[in-house]
């Protein structure tokens, strides 16, 4: 056992490590987003911090804004960074302030272009509609043209918020009446989904009920601090970015080592918001995000040095090829590492005196062998000049049994917390 990991941290086991708790608050319901942590780890943060309305925090891999939502609630100001461009339209949404009065004035001539509808684009494309005559399909074409006319209805708007607001909550009604929904890594078919006979009314009323909600919300909770969003890969634009600079709190989850494809996981929403249009922008986007998966060829990697415990890990790796589900996982757990020594390297240089960095990571297990990120990304942290106040357990997590690492059954999450020198 490594003496740095706290098994009895005062966090464990209170829910923070996922964003289950945020499905009844505010705003952060809108959407939710299962690779996301609690608002309240953010408020325990904020709080140990002793930040004020002249404070900065950050968040470089955004995601739902989970960081840059809960500072702004608190009047603190916050500035995220997001490479998928519908998380980033989907974070940067909530953080509106609006005349809620509007949109109940100009939802009903929404309403109306739903009824008259609009051939959407997506009906012959991949697995999108029963028009492409594959076996399963993710939503049946009625839905597809009440969204549609939907859409096009809010692209002649002339307010940019109430079009954000009006398009966020046509793609959540649209996701309310697809025929699969997200489970893990994948999109699964629901249970006897030809049965539910998803059309224009449901999703009518799934639109109804969504707005009815985001209007209660944004009547209950004003957004007070000063928030931007910007939709970047956080690896190419932190070097050149002045607006973190001096940052007093950092809380942020980068990708897990767990080789999903986020960009895969949204990829109806990426298309239903006109985010991508095709295989040739979807794999693009690919090569944008961090390096934690091996569904796209991006560049090799070249830095090895991240500490005894990583080259351990990754030798004991490599020596049983059998055991290994893609031949290409040490390259890609070699890259990811190389990403983030990038990372807290460059936040350490943009962080204020006295500054703090909460970072929510989970173990990943490859070939019978477990990867303590926690310990590695220490590792880094202070040999880039970070001090490592605590890794505190969040919660352990029951593993999935598999034939590539059978003898593992569960894997930690947990809060690796820096402090500037």
């Amino acid at each position: 056992m490594d003496n740095r990991v706290n098994f009895d941290f005062n966090l464990k086991d209170n829910g923070l490590s996922n964003s289950l708790d945020s499905i009844n608050l505010p705003r952060h319901r809108w959407y939710f987003y299962k690779e996301g942590f609690s608002p309240n780890l953010v408020e325990k943060a904020i709080k140990e911090s002793k930040l004020n309305e002249n404070s900065l925090v950050i968040d470089p891999f955004n995601g739902s804004g989970t960081t840059t939502l809960t500072a702004s609630l608190f009047g603190i100001n916050s500035i995220g960074v997001e490479v998928n461009p519908f998380t980033h339209f989907l974070s940067s949404t909530k953080l509106i302030n609006y005349n809620t009065k509007r949109i109940k004035t100009h939802k009903e001539d929404l309403f109306k272009a739903i009824n008259r509808q609009s051939e959407s684009p997506l009906l012959t494309f991949s697995t999108f509609s029963e028009k492409t005559k594959k076996d399963k399909y993710l939503f049946n074409s009625d839905v597809l043209n009440s969204f549609e006319g939907g859409w096009q209805h809010t692209e002649n708007l002339s307010s940019p918020k109430l079009k954000k607001i009006f398009q966020l909550a046509l793609i959540i009604s649209a996701m309310k009446n697809c025929n699969a929904k997200r489970d893990g890594k994948c999109l699964r078919y629901r249970d006897k989904w030809r049965d539910n006979k998803f059309g224009k009314d449901s999703f009518i009323e799934s639109l109804s009920n969504t707005l009815d909600e985001m209007v209660g919300d944004i009547e209950a909770s004003n957004v007070k601090g000063s928030s931007k969003v910007y939709n970047s890969d956080i690896r190419k634009v932190i070097n050149r970015t002045t607006t973190i600079d001096n940052f007093d709190l950092c809380v942020t989850s980068p990708p897990y080592l767990n080789t999903f494809d986020y960009t895969d996981i949204y990829r109806p929403e990426l298309y239903l918001g006109k985010f991508v249009t095709g295989y040739d922008s979807l794999y693009k986007l690919r090569l944008k995000t961090v390096r934690s998966h091996v569904q796209a060829k991006w560049k090799k990697p070249l830095g090895k040095e991240y500490g005894a415990i990583y080259t351990r890990v990754l030798n004991d790796i490599s020596k049983d090829k059998d055991l290994l589900m893609h031949k290409n996982i040490p390259l890609m757990i070699q890259a990811y590492f190389e990403d983030m020594h990038k990372v807290l390297q460059t936040l350490k240089t943009k962080c204020a005196p006295k500054g703090s960095l909460w970072m929510v990571v989970s173990n990943s297990a490859y070939a019978n062998t477990e990867i303590p990120l926690d310990l590695i990304l220490a590792d880094i942290g202070t040999s880039v000049g970070w001090r490592l106040k605590e890794i505190g357990v969040l919660r352990n997590v029951r593993k999935r049994k598999t034939k590539y690492s059978p003898d593992i059954n569960f894997l930690r999450e947990s809060v690796i917390i820096f402090e500037n020198k």
